[in-house]
């Protein structure tokens, strides 16, 4: 008896392929992302973050053998839990904030341009004598001055536009963006490589070595401001 096969809903599929568009992939959160990473209140909670960002969570884990057979892996994922991932969700919390308003400002500055266009096209229709082919350009213009109207909105919405233009400028979010995420990649390298004991990690001074490298990269983030 062969078996009945749906194909897939063209809407969903259309819907799919709508999410997909870089413009709508990358549209901003409008009530803002928090700059300030808070570590989860309870321990599970934040087991399960550690987990969802691609790391090895101690009391998550779902190794064949328990994790406490391993004295050595438990200890490094307890280091590493203590001072590095701080860090890491510090720098990618960050990260994020500076990514969402740098998309923000983008979304604000097409927006814009697109908005000031159509309003400028406007108040060019308008000026358009009455006679000429264009005829719907004289329609609704006895008693109020649609082309003045079209005209004030154009300057205003390119000004708010500059403006907000010049505060992305002067904010720098995308190479904040770009240098936190640089970042925070690193202590995700660290992590692994502290891990895998592989140098610089290989030594008894491993562990000072972890730290002293998280230090290091906690006074980079300063210096970039």
């Amino acid at each position: 008896m062969s078996s009945v096969v749906t194909p897939p809903s063209k809407t969903k599929s259309k819907k799919n392929k709508w999410n997909e568009l870089f413009f709508i992939k990358r549209r901003p959160r409008l009530r803002g992302i928090p700059l300030n990473w808070e570590q989860p209140a309870t321990e599970d909670d934040f087991q399960k973050l550690i987990r969802n960002e691609g790391f090895v969570s101690w009391k998550l884990w779902d190794g064949p053998e328990d994790v406490s057979q391993h004295p050595i892996l438990l200890r490094d994922l307890k280091d590493l839990e203590q001072y590095l991932l701080p860090s890491f969700f510090e720098f990618s919390q960050k990260s994020k904030y500076y990514q969402n308003r740098f998309y923000l400002y983008q979304w604000i500055f097409v927006v814009g341009a697109f908005t000031t266009t159509v309003f400028g096209t406007i108040a060019a229709l308008f000026t358009i004598p009455a006679g000429t082919e264009v005829v719907a350009t004289s329609v609704l213009t006895n008693n109020v001055n649609w082309q003045q109207i079209a005209s004030i909105a154009t300057a205003v919405v390119g000004a708010m536009t500059a403006f907000i233009t010049t505060l992305s400028n002067r904010g720098d979010p995308q190479k904040r963006w770009g240098k936190t995420r640089r970042l925070t990649e690193e202590l995700r390298f660290h992590y692994f490589t502290y891990l895998s004991h592989m140098e610089p990690y290989h030594t008894s001074e491993r562990l000072q070595k972890m730290r002293r490298n998280v230090i290091d990269i906690r006074v980079k983030e300063q210096e970039n401001g």
